[in-house]
């Protein structure tokens, strides 16, 4: 599903930047398949900086997840 939204505008470097940043707090966080309680914080941390969350940010999180994980469920850590 792909969301259109009529004030799309491209990434400035900056955005790109973050969304590259993101994306690799996530793939780190999923790398061993378990997300932890601290890398959740972490995660909401970025995407919370500017005081918004953004259809791009949730996308990044959204597409990487399942490139890292595919049809596999996600595991959470909490101990």
């Amino acid at each position: 599903m792909e969301i259109e939204r009529s004030d799309q505008h491209a990434l400035s470097s900056e955005e790109q930047a973050h969304l590259a940043k993101l994306r690799a707090l996530v793939e780190s966080a999923l790398a061993d398949g378990k997300v932890s309680s601290a890398e959740i914080q972490a995660v909401r941390e970025l995407i919370h900086a500017d005081h918004k969350v953004t259809p791009e940010e949730l996308q990044t999180i959204r597409s990487t997840m399942k490139s890292m994980l595919g049809d596999a469920e996600l595991e959470y850590d909490w101990g």
